[in-house]
């Protein structure tokens, strides 16, 4: 039971952590966030260069490796939390999976009775709940900012 409850959740937290990282993915592309809107693009040390030819093509260039690189973080960001969310998900498979085939092989004294298993189900129902909840909040909090 122990081993089912506990990953069932890390399975909905990684599920509702990917999720929300897409929504804060979302947000940060909204154009309010935009390069041009971020304090990182008016840095004194390109400000203070006195040939605009110069200033304008650091600041192009400057631009590009700043979005090339959120863009690169936010699919290392994803990838990462994608692998996660499987392993995961995964993993509380294979502990319901133990629990079912040892209800096959186990002898009548040994196995769980339907109650306790029908609790077992409730308790993980009650835990994915729970962490919605709390990454609703998180979500509108988001959406609160936009």
């Amino acid at each position: 039971m122990i081993h089912i409850c506990q990953s069932k959740y890390e399975q909905e937290t990684s599920e509702q952590e990917y999720e929300f990282l897409k929504q804060k993915i979302a947000y940060y592309n909204l154009p309010s966030q935009s390069f041009e809107c971020s304090t990182i693009s008016h840095h004194p040390l390109i400000d203070s260069i006195q040939n605009l030819t110069v200033q304008e093509a650091l600041k192009k260039q400057f631009k590009e490796v700043t979005i090339q690189s959120r863009i690169t973080l936010f699919n290392m960001y994803l990838k990462s939390a994608e692998d996660q969310r499987e392993e995961y998900k995964k993993k509380h498979e294979s502990n319901v999976k133990k629990m079912d085939a040892s209800q096959h092989t186990l002898n009548k004294n040994e196995k769980l009775s339907s109650t306790l298993v029908q609790l077992i189900n409730e308790r993980c129902n009650k835990i994915s709940e729970r962490i919605r909840s709390i990454y609703k909040f998180k979500s509108e909090s988001i959406l609160l900012k936009s």
